[in-house]
């Protein structure tokens, strides 16, 4: 039976799972993908953490970080269904330099950093910038409108289930 890690940071709102991992092992001074295996011995790469987890894997990682399996999944992609899933980064590409919690080492990344349908914060509302923190000069401002309204229904429809007569996420339909 495993037990609880003695030590649990909390996690940043809106952190990405494998960088709550990756925070621990930090701590911990082993590398991520051990940390991962301590708490799933069957996990493959991390990233897969934050797309692919079972129920069971949920509850267990829930339980060796002393959290709820609720708070763990919602730091995961598992809601997202396969084919919003090409919108999601591997690595961040924005950031809300309101809410990115850069003073700390390792510094977390935000879930909200790797979703490409995003153009604001889903904490703030603040525009996104590029991952280096520049605002990009636009030549498509006077669709900002429809840009925050095409942004609530991917985000309505990928992260919350909600759609429409037609998918805002499916190719071909405009």
């Amino acid at each position: 039976m495993m037990r609880q890690l003695p030590v649990r940071l909390s996690p940043v709102a809106d952190e990405l799972l494998s960088s709550w991992i990756g925070r621990h092992a930090a701590f911990y001074s082993v590398p991520p993908l051990v940390m991962l295996r301590h708490c799933l011995p069957e996990a493959s790469p991390l990233r897969a953490a934050d797309l692919h987890l079972s129920s069971d894997q949920e509850i267990r990682l829930a339980k060796m970080f002393a959290t709820e399996p609720a708070a763990v999944r919602r730091m995961t992609f598992a809601n997202v269904a396969q084919p919003s899933r090409r919108f999601i980064a591997t690595r961040p590409t924005q950031v809300c330099t309101s809410c990115s919690p850069g003073h700390t080492e390792p510094v977390p990344i935000l879930r909200s950093q790797l979703l490409g349908w995003r153009i604001t914060c889903p904490l703030c509302g603040d525009h996104l910038r590029d991952a280096g923190g520049r605002e990009l000069a636009s030549p498509f401002r006077q669709y900002r409108t429809a840009a925050l309204r095409g942004e609530k229904l991917l985000d309505d429809e990928v992260e919350r289930g909600i759609g429409t007569w037609t998918s805002p996420a499916v190719p071909g339909f405009s």
